[in-house]
C-alpha cells in the first residue's frame, strides 16, 4: 500500500511539473491592466528577457555621457559606482525583501534557480529607474506569470543609491543580481 501511494504521489508530481505553463515561448507583448511588459526571446539559447516595454535603457549601453562609447565595468577599470553607505545596505537588504515576498507562491519550486535582475539607476538622481529580469526557458521562472515580476519591478524603481563621481558621468547606472528566491 505504501508502494502504491508513493507511486500515485510520484505521479501527480511529474503531472504537476508538466502541467505548469510556461508563459514566455515567443517573443511577444503582455498588454495588462494598467501596464505593459515586452518579452523578447532567444530562441537560440532559451534565454529570455522580460522588461517594462516603457523602458529606455534596455538595449542602450551604460556610456560616458557625451560619447558614443560604452563603459564596461573589468578588472583593470573597476571603481565603484555606488558609495557604501546606509542607502546601499538598506537596498541590498530589502531587494532580497521584495524577491522573496514576491515568490511566496512559489516556495520551494524557485530552489537551486537564480533569477537575473539588471537595475538601471538614473545617473542624476541616483533612483533606480528601470528593472528587467533575465532567465532561460527551462527554469521555473517561465512558469511565473507577468504580474509577479510587475510586483518586483514597481517595489524596486524608487529605491535610492548615493552615487560615486564615476556614476555621475554615465548616461546610467547597470546593475544586475543573481537570486535565488528563499
Amino acid at each position: 500500500m505504501k508502494k502504491i501511494l508513493t507511486l500515485i504521489s510520484l505521479l501527480y508530481n511529474v503531472l504537476f511539473g508538466f502541467s505548469q505553463t510556461n508563459y514566455y515561448t515567443t517573443t511577444k507583448t503582455f498588454n495588462e491592466q494598467g501596464y505593459t511588459y515586452q518579452c523578447d526571446v532567444n530562441t537560440k539559447s532559451g534565454d529570455i528577457k522580460l522588461y517594462n516595454k516603457n523602458n529606455k535603457w534596455t538595449y542602450v549601453d551604460q556610456m560616458k555621457k557625451g560619447t558614443n562609447t560604452p563603459f564596461y565595468v573589468t578588472p583593470e577599470n573597476f571603481s565603484p559606482l555606488y558609495v557604501k553607505d546606509k542607502n546601499e545596505a538598506y537596498n541590498d537588504s530589502i531587494f532580497k525583501v521584495i524577491v522573496n515576498n514576491a515568490f511566496v507562491n512559489y516556495k520551494g519550486k524557485m530552489k537551486g534557480w537564480e533569477l537575473n535582475i539588471i537595475t538601471c539607476t538614473d545617473s542624476e538622481t541616483g533612483k533606480i529607474s528601470e528593472v528587467l529580469f533575465n532567465f532561460a526557458d527551462f527554469t521555473p521562472y517561465a512558469t511565473v506569470p507577468v504580474y509577479v515580476y510587475r510586483q518586483i519591478e514597481t517595489k524596486l524603481v524608487g529605491l535610492k543609491y548615493t552615487l560615486t563621481p564615476l556614476a555621475k558621468t554615465l548616461n546610467y547606472v547597470y546593475q544586475w543580481w543573481a537570486i535565488e528566491p528563499k
